[in-house]
Parts: structure tokens; sequence; C-alpha cells
């Protein structure tokens, strides 16, 4: 009997303890376009003061607030900031699109702010990474033939494991520790040489738009239902297992 509770707590551990991980999201973007910060287009790239208003964690239940600070126009305190600095230039991607650059992993990305709806009331670093993979930056087509004139661009690149504000973290229900992420969708109003020279980067400087900042936290581990054939196999196995102590109790 007492082998008979084992294989059914076994069995139980089997079912009930089958897991998977997921992962969770945590965002910092804008509800609407706000120009401002400055981009800075040379042998790196550098975003200054642009403008970020919220944060928020995904999938459900979904969490989060506004973030103010002192960016914005005039240093509106509405809005908290997104710093970031790039690696050095390394080139086009390739020669059919010349408006289409890459810069090196590496540099720096922030974003500070407070987030008084989630118990953050004075400006902090709220997230602190770097770029693991290269950095593009895309001149709109009808920016081609026009090397000083005013375009528009965007500006993208892969983040590395990073950190969240712990008290941020804890507000969300995530891990502080991150895999990385993505930053995407930073708009540009870009001014300057759009066509350099061989082997040199574009220069000029540019106001930022807008921005998406998307961060992958470490999984947790939630229970999963077995699949049906699994049930089915592991139920055959049980009827087995019962019938041979049966039948060993009985030769005793």
């Amino acid at each position: 009997m007492r082998s008979m509770k084992t294989l059914l707590a076994v069995s139980a551990v089997l079912l009930l303890g089958a897991g998977r991980s997921y992962a969770d999201t945590v965002t910092f973007n804008n509800l609407a376009l706000h120009p401002d910060g400055t981009v800075n287009i040379g042998n790196t790239v550098s975003l200054a003061n642009g403008v970020i208003e919220a944060v928020a964690k995904t999938p459900l239940p979904i969490a989060g607030g506004l973030i103010s600070g002192s960016c914005g126009p005039s240093g509106n305190t509405n809005f908290g900031c997104i710093n970031f600095t790039t690696g050095a230039f390394v080139g086009p991607i390739n020669a059919s699109a010349a408006n289409d650059y890459l810069y090196a992993p590496g540099g720096t990305i922030t974003v500070t702010g407070a987030v008084p709806t989630l118990g953050i009331p004075t400006v902090q670093t709220l997230f602190s990474s770097t770029f693991d993979g290269a950095v593009v930056v895309s001149f709109d087509d009808s920016c081609v033939g026009q090397p000083s004139s005013q375009c528009t661009g965007t500006i993208s690149g892969l983040l590395a494991p990073g950190l969240l504000n712990a008290q941020l973290a804890a507000a969300l229900g995530v891990n502080p520790a991150t895999l990385g992420g993505t930053d995407q969708s930073l708009f540009m109003a870009f001014s300057g040489n759009f066509t350099p020279a061989p082997g040199f980067a574009p220069s000029g400087t540019a106001t930022g738009n807008t921005n998406q900042l998307e961060v992958i936290t470490p999984g947790a581990v939630v229970s999963a239902v077995p699949e049906p054939g699994s049930l089915v196999l592991l139920g055959t196995g049980l009827v087995g297992a019962a019938r041979f102590i049966s039948r060993r109790r009985r030769a005793q």
C-alpha cells in the first residue's frame, strides 16, 4: 500500500510540477509625439534629453504609470528622460542602401524619471543598459541626393542585459535583471551631411520625436496542463504498476 501511495505521489508531482517559463516585457514609450531631445550623428550617435513619458509591463496583468522628470520643452517636469550613445561608426549596410548605416555595439542607454503612482516620487535611474548589437540609422529615401537638408529617419538597436530600478521592478512585479530588448522607433528630423565620403559617417544634428524601448525580463515558471497524449501514457504506466504491486502482494 505504501508503494502505491508513493507511486501516486510521484505521479502527482510529474503532472502538477510540469511547467514552462515565460518572460515579461517592460515598455518605456510615449503616448503622443514629443519632438524634443538632441540627436548628434557622427562617429557615434547620441541622444540627449529625449522625452519618455510612460512605463508599462505586459502580458496580463498590465501594470504601469506615467514618468515625470525634467525633459521636454523648457525642462517640462511632465516627462522623463532617455539618453544614449552608440558604439563607433561601421559603415553603410550595403552599397545599394546608402541611406542605412551601422554603428557598432557598445555605448550606454538610460531612462531617468519619477513614477509617483508606482511609489517612485523622486527622479531616479529607471533603466540602464548597453547596445548588444549593431545600431541601425536609417534615413528616408527622400533624403537621397540632398546632402545638406532637413530629412527624417529612424534609429534602432538591440539591447544587452541591463538593470531595472528595484522599486520599479517590484511595483511591476518583474525581475530587476533584464535579458535584453530593443530600442526602436526613435524618429528624427535630421539636418546635416547625409551623403558622406566613403568610409566616413553622416554628420549633423536631429530632433528626436518619440521612442519605444522594450525590455525583456527573466520569466517565472507557471504550471502547464499536460498534453492528452502524456496523460494517456502516464495512466497506462500507473495501471501496469498497480497490477505489478497487486500481484507482488498476493504472492507474499
